[in-house]
C-alpha cells in the first residue's frame, strides 16, 4: 500500500473517531462531560479513566492528521533577532512555540519533523527532541 492509500484510510478511520470525540465533549473539553458514569461503582470509574486516556490519544491522532492536511504557507531560514529570539519570514518564536524543521543532521535522509521551542535557565532558544541543533539558518516550514 503506497503512503497516499494509507493516509487516505487513516483519514477515514479517524473520521469516525472524530465525531465519537465531539459527541462525548471529548474534542473541544478534553473529558467526557456527555458520557453518564455511576462514580459509586469502581468499575464504571476505572472505564470512564481509561476511555478518558484513549480518547485524549485519539484526539492527538486526529489533531496530527490535521495539521499535515494544512497547506504550506512557505519555507524560511531562522535567525536570532534584535529582541533576542528566532524569526524567520512567517513566525517569531518564543518559549512554547511550536515548529517544523528540516533535520539535516543526525538523520540518514533529511526530513521535515514537529516540535516546539523552548528556552533554558541561561536563556538560550533550543528545540525540544534537538537541544544541541543549531537553530542559525535552519530551514522552517510554516503551515497555514
Amino acid at each position: 500500500m503506497d503512503i497516499g492509500k494509507f493516509e487516505k484510510r487513516m483519514d477515514d478511520a479517524l473520521g469516525g473517531g472524530k465525531n465519537l470525540l465531539v459527541q462525548s465533549g471529548c474534542y473541544d473539553n478534553q473529558t467526557l462531560e456527555n458520557i453518564d458514569c455511576d462514580r459509586d461503582d469502581p468499575d464504571d470509574v476505572q472505564r470512564w479513566n481509561e476511555l478518558t486516556n484513549t480518547s485524549k490519544l485519539l484526539l492527538k491522532a486526529v489533531d496530527d492528521l490535521n495539521y499535515l492536511h494544512r497547506p504550506i504557507a512557505g519555507t524560511s531560514r531562522l535567525y536570532l533577532d534584535t529582541s533576542g529570539r528566532y524569526e524567520e519570514d512567517f513566525n517569531e518564536y518564543a518559549s512554547g512555540s511550536g515548529i517544523e524543521f528540516l533535520l539535516a543532521d543526525d538523520c540518514i535522509k533529511p526530513c521535515w519533523v514537529r516540535s516546539r521551542v523552548e528556552v533554558d535557565d541561561d536563556g538560550n532558544y533550543y528545540i525540544v527532541g534537538h537541544k544541541g541543533l543549531n537553530m542559525d539558518g535552519l530551514e522552517t516550514s510554516a503551515r497555514k
